[in-house]
């Protein structure tokens, strides 16, 4: 089989479940999710400048046998930046299809925010740190040199970002899940996910809790051995594209395992108070308005807009 580009992605919503997702399609034997989860080949700020040499290295990340019908990856910039729907219109002849994966934006945001705190990437508190970049909208010029990003509002536009989606690709391409429900019945969404690529349901898979917020001792000795990393970088793409693999494998086997060793706790983040809640709330209820009426769905879990 002539390698394609990837036929499947899941383009969000960060820290909403996009990596447990990612390993759940992966256990289907007619799908090669990427080894690398989060490529962001379709959105890098040297796209233009790519070689046949950076598609090479990109297909490296898939199963090409002839029983693999869908390629994908799940780089969770591809929601908001906004060169990525460009780029697939004119680089694919066939539309792929794209699996959204979305939670509370309440509990996306302050998990997003905890997320990045936990790891020595904030130091403001959370209303100051949501407010900071309130109206910013996410694209790659706004990476931190340990290689995350914040915009924490702005990633829970829904509403917002999938509307786009819609009128590029229609809705025959776009599979919406929650991810309370991923949490609560791994196997039915994750089925739901191969009946709208046409395959086969699963009797059983093992679910996944990858990329758990996770609260360090020295958060910021994390934050150094994270932009000591080449993946992490923000250096021109043909540098970290020469660093030999066993550089990159050295540096993130030893020093980045390491530090995760000797100062992950077993902490778990606050609950958001309830001032906060009703906050955002009423940041998002216009947009989650709007995406009920995009998707047709309820999101009847999201006990935050039932009367949204």
């Amino acid at each position: 089989m002539k390698p394609s580009f990837p036929n499947l992605f899941i383009p969000g919503a960060g820290k909403s479940g996009t990596s447990a997702l990612h390993e759940c399609l992966d256990q289907h034997p007619a799908i090669s999710m990427s080894s690398k989860k989060e490529p962001h080949y379709w959105t890098r700020p040297d796209f233009d400048e790519y070689t046949d040499f950076h598609r090479t290295k990109y297909m490296e990340y898939f199963n090409w046998e002839e029983h693999i019908k869908y390629q994908g990856e799940s780089s969770t910039g591809y929601m908001q930046f906004p060169k990525f729907i460009g780029r697939i219109k004119s680089h694919y002849e066939e539309f792929p299809r794209f699996i959204f994966i979305l939670r509370n934006p309440v509990d996306r945001c302050y998990s997003h925010y905890w997320w990045l705190k936990g790891m020595g990437s904030e130091s403001l508190s959370f209303k100051e740190a949501v407010l900071s970049d309130l109206d910013i909208e996410p694209h790659p010029g706004l990476k931190l040199p340990e290689g995350n990003y914040k915009c924490y509002f702005q990633y829970g536009l829904y509403g917002k970002w999938l509307e786009r989606f819609y009128r590029a690709f229609n809705s025959m391409n776009i599979h919406i899940v929650c991810s309370e429900d991923l949490k609560d019945d791994p196997l039915g969404t994750v089925n739901g996910c191969f009946e709208f690529l046409g395959l086969e349901p699963l009797e059983s898979i093992i679910p996944s809790e990858a990329n758990k917020s996770i609260i360090l001792k020295k958060p910021g000795l994390y934050k150094l051995a994270k932009q000591l990393s080449f993946n992490q970088l923000n250096v021109p793409q043909l540098v970290k594209d020469m660093t030999p693999e066993f550089v990159k494998k050295l540096i993130r086997k030893h020093l980045i395992t390491i530090v995760l060793k000797y100062t992950r706790t077993k902490k778990t983040y606050p609950i958001i108070s309830d001032t906060d809640r009703l906050w955002l709330k009423g940041l998002y209820q216009e947009d989650v308005r709007h995406l009920k009426e995009l998707t047709g769905m309820s999101f009847e879990k999201w006990t935050d807009f039932i009367d949204a």
